[in-house]
C-alpha cells in the first residue's frame, strides 16, 4: 500500500538523507524509499579521458552544477536536489525512485542563482551567451555544457537507498566551425597575375545567445555581425585576422585550432540578403583584396546545431568574389557564340565615285 506523509515529515526525512534542496511548495509527498547517494562522473569531457574531439581547452570543466528533478507522477519535473562543484568528485545526496538527473558545466551563473531553481523547465529556460565562453586567458573556452540522463524503475535503473554510480554525457552548447585551407586559383590569366592577399576569415549574422532547454527561437537582436559587418567585441569566437598574400595556385592553410571560430547554434537554415537585417542563417565569410579592391567570399551555413563541427576542408577561389559581404558569390556558366561582323562600307564620295589627284 502506499504511504503518505505531509511536508514536514517530508523534510524530515530529507535531512537526515542529507539531500540538497527539498520542493517547498507542495504539500503531501510520497514516502521516500531512502537516502540515494550518487556519485557522478562526466563523460564527453576532458575529466573523463572520453573519446571527444577537441582540444584541451575546449573540452576544459571549471564548475559544475547537477541538479535531481523527480520524474513522473504529481512531482515531475519538480526539485529533488541540487549541488554545486569547483571541482570533483561530484557527489551528492537524494531521495530514492525515479529521476531525470541534469549537470551544467560551466554555466555563467552564479551558485546563487542556480540555487533559486525549483523545476526542471526553469533549469532548462536558462540562457548561456557567447560573450561568456571564455577562459581567464580571454580566448574561446570554458565552453558551457549540459547533459541528462533519466533514471527510471522502467529501465531498472532508478535512483535506490545507498550508492549510485552515475555517468551523464555533457555537450557544448557552441557551435564550431573550421575553414582549414584556402586556395587561390584563378582561371583568368589576367587576374591570376594581380596581387591577391587573404585578409581574414569570420562569421556573419551570428547567433549570440541560447536556451539551456532545446527549441529556442532566435530573435533579430539576438544576432552579431550582422549583414557581414564584424563586430569587434565578439572578435575572439567570431574573427580570424588571415593577411596573407597568395600567388596563384599558392594555398594558406588554417588547421591549428586558433583558427576555429565559434557561435551559439541558429537553427534558421534560410539565406537572406534582405535589410533591414531579419533573421536568417549564419554564414562564413573570406575577405580578400585584389588589387587593392576589398572582395567577399560568402558562404551559407545552413542551420547550425551545438556541439558540431562545421569543416570545410578547402575553399578554392577560382574568380573575384562579391563587393558586398552578405551577398552570396555566384558562379554563372556561359556559352559564347562569336559573329563577325560584315565591314561597313563607307565610301569617300566624288562625283564619279573615284577620287583623283
Amino acid at each position: 500500500m502506499k504511504k503518505y506523509i505531509y511536508l514536514a515529515a517530508s523534510f524530515a526525512a530529507a535531512a537526515l538523507c542529507g539531500c540538497n534542496k527539498q520542493n517547498p511548495v507542495q504539500t503531501i509527498m510520497h514516502e521516500p524509499d531512502g537516502c540515494a547517494q550518487i556519485a557522478l562522473s562526466l563523460a564527453g569531457s576532458r575529466s573523463t579521458k572520453a573519446s571527444v574531439d577537441g582540444t584541451d581547452v575546449e573540452n576544459e570543466v571549471g564548475t559544475v552544477d547537477v541538479f535531481v528533478f523527480f520524474k513522473g507522477g504529481e512531482f515531475d519535473g519538480r526539485l529533488d536536489a541540487y549541488e554545486h562543484f569547483d571541482t570533483a568528485p561530484y557527489t551528492l545526496s537524494a531521495t530514492a525512485g525515479d529521476r531525470t538527473i541534469y549537470a551544467v558545466v560551466n554555466s555563467e551563473h552564479s551558485k546563487s542563482v542556480l540555487e533559486t531553481i525549483s523545476t526542471q523547465t526553469e533549469l532548462l529556460s536558462k540562457m548561456a551567451t557567447l560573450s561568456s565562453q571564455k577562459n581567464a586567458s580571454n580566448k574561446p573556452g570554458l565552453f558551457t555544457m549540459i547533459g541528462s540522463v533519466n533514471r527510471t524503475e522502467a529501465t531498472s535503473n532508478a535512483l535506490v537507498a545507498g550508492v549510485n554510480s552515475v555517468t551523464v554525457t555533457v555537450d557544448r552548447m557552441v557551435s564550431r566551425v573550421r575553414l582549414q585551407k584556402i586556395t587561390r586559383a584563378f582561371e583568368s590569366s589576367a587576374l591570376a597575375s594581380q596581387d591577391f592577399r587573404v585578409d581574414e576569415v569570420y562569421l556573419a549574422n551570428a547567433e549570440s545567445v541560447d536556451e539551456y532547454g532545446p527549441g529556442h527561437t532566435p530573435a533579430a537582436d539576438e544576432f552579431v555581425n550582422k549583414l557581414g559587418v564584424p563586430d569587434e567585441s565578439y572578435d575572439i569566437w567570431l574573427r580570424r585576422a588571415l593577411s596573407s598574400t597568395l600567388a596563384n595556385n599558392e594555398s594558406k592553410t588554417l588547421t591549428d585550432a586558433s583558427y576555429s571560430l565559434y557561435a551559439m547554434p541558429n537553427p534558421v537554415d534560410t539565406d537572406s540578403e534582405a535589410t533591414p537585417f531579419t533573421v536568417r542563417n549564419t554564414k562564413l565569410v573570406v575577405k580578400a583584396t585584389l588589387a587593392g579592391k576589398a572582395l567577399y567570399y560568402v558562404i551559407p551555413l545552413g542551420a547550425i546545431r551545438g556541439n558540431t563541427t562545421y569543416d570545410i576542408s578547402e575553399l578554392v577561389l577560382t574568380r573575384p568574389g562579391s563587393s558586398d559581404p552578405e551577398q552570396k558569390t555566384e558562379v554563372a556558366s556561359c556559352t559564347f557564340t562569336l559573329e563577325i561582323s560584315p565591314w561597313t562600307v563607307v565610301p569617300v564620295e566624288t562625283e564619279t565615285g573615284r577620287y583623283v589627284i
